[in-house]
C-alpha cells in the first residue's frame, strides 16, 4: 500500500519561525512605546524642565567657579548647588500644566426676562 510518509528530517525556519511570530506581535506595541515616548518628550512639559535644568547647570558651573576662587570647599558648594536645582526642577513639575478660566457664574434671578402677555394686541 502506498502512501506519503513525510520528509525524514524537518526544513524549514526552526527557531527563526518562532522568534518571527514574537516579533510581529511585540513590533505594534513597541511603536506605540515609541510614538507616546516621542509625544512626552515634545510635550511642555518636558520643555520646561530642561530648560530649568540648563539654567542651573550653568549658575551652578559660575557658582563653582566662584566658590573656587574664594577658596571653599568644591565638595559643599556643588552639594548646595545640586539643592537648588532639585528644588527649582520640583516647583517646575508641580506647577506644570494648562491653567483654565473659570466660566463666568450667570446669575438667573437678575435676568430680564421677556415676558407675553396672548391678550395683549401687540401683533
Amino acid at each position: 500500500m502506498n502512501y506519503h510518509s513525510g520528509m525524514r528530517f524537518q526544513r524549514g525556519r526552526g527557531l527563526g519561525s518562532l522568534f518571527s511570530g514574537l516579533m510581529r506581535g511585540f513590533a505594534p506595541l513597541a511603536r506605540m512605546g515609541l510614538n507616546a515616548g516621542k509625544r512626552f518628550i515634545q510635550s511642555d512639559l518636558v520643555k520646561g524642565i530642561t530648560n530649568t535644568a540648563l539654567d542651573h547647570g550653568k549658575k551652578a558651573v559660575l557658582g563653582m567657579a566662584a566658590d573656587l576662587v574664594e577658596g571653599k570647599n568644591v565638595k559643599d558648594a556643588a552639594q548646595a548647588q545640586l539643592n537648588e536645582a532639585k528644588k527649582d526642577i520640583a516647583t517646575q513639575l508641580r506647577g506644570g500644566g494648562r491653567r483654565r478660566k473659570k466660566k463666568p457664574v450667570k446669575n438667573y434671578r437678575n435676568s430680564k426676562k421677556l415676558k407675553f402677555d396672548l391678550l395683549e394686541d401687540g401683533i
